[in-house]
């Protein structure tokens, strides 16, 4: 009797698996897209730079606008729509919210409009944050809820050349919140929490003409 249920469950098991074999075989593949096609409309939403009449400084732009696709800045400083990431409005901010140990954090808004964005920052202000993660007010941004510490290793002129990018992309008035000071950890031993996929300004992302 034992000796009966051992091949039957022995039977069981081949069974099992031929089925799951069998299974994984025959559905359809889950991706049936180059991996390239699915960042192409990513790359296109880039503001191109050709509209830069100086030659130095669009060659500049050019670099940062490589710099910056590459680095993949919109994964975290887009702005979501009903439909994911609102590309129109590109590095608007307000697509995650972070929660670090010390504070937590709604992506920034990285265009250069004068309420908004970057206008109110200086270049040197700039460059510090992403050198060293350090902010006008004093505080330091954890380097997991910016990756300031891969763009340390930038040389001086690629840092440059992001910001001069950064300076010549369309204008996007889009408040974002402030850091607010706080644990916001709320599972212990997490080193960071982050929650996506809806827009966390505080207005809507509006384009200025």
């Amino acid at each position: 009797m034992i000796r009966f249920l051992k091949w039957g469950l022995l039977v069981v098991v081949v069974v099992v698996f031929c089925a799951l074999g069998a299974f994984l075989y025959f559905i359809p593949p889950f991706f049936t897209t180059a991996p390239e096609d699915f960042g192409k409309q990513v790359a296109a939403a880039a503001p191109a730079v050709d509209g830069i009449s100086d030659p130095a400084e669009r060659a500049m732009a050019a670099r940062g606008r490589y710099i910056v696709m590459t680095t993949g800045c919109i994964g975290c400083h887009a702005t979501n729509g009903p439909q994911g990431p609102d590309l129109t409005k590109y590095l608007a901010g307000g697509g995650i919210k972070a929660h670090a140990p010390t504070a937590t954090y709604v992506s920034r808004n990285l265009t250069p409009d004068k309420e908004t964005g970057l206008a109110r920052r200086s270049d040197d202000e700039v460059k510090r944050v992403l050198r060293s993660g350090l902010f006008p007010d004093g505080h330091v941004v954890a380097g997991t809820s910016m990756p300031w510490p891969a763009f340390s290793n930038w040389s001086e002129e690629d840092l440059h050349a992001v910001l001069v990018y950064l300076r010549h992309v369309p204008a996007i008035r889009h408040q974002t919140p402030e850091p607010v000071f706080t644990n916001g950890i709320a599972t212990p031993g997490a080193i960071e929490e982050d929650h996506a996929w809806r827009d966390y300004g505080t207005s809507e992302a509006k384009p200025l003409r």
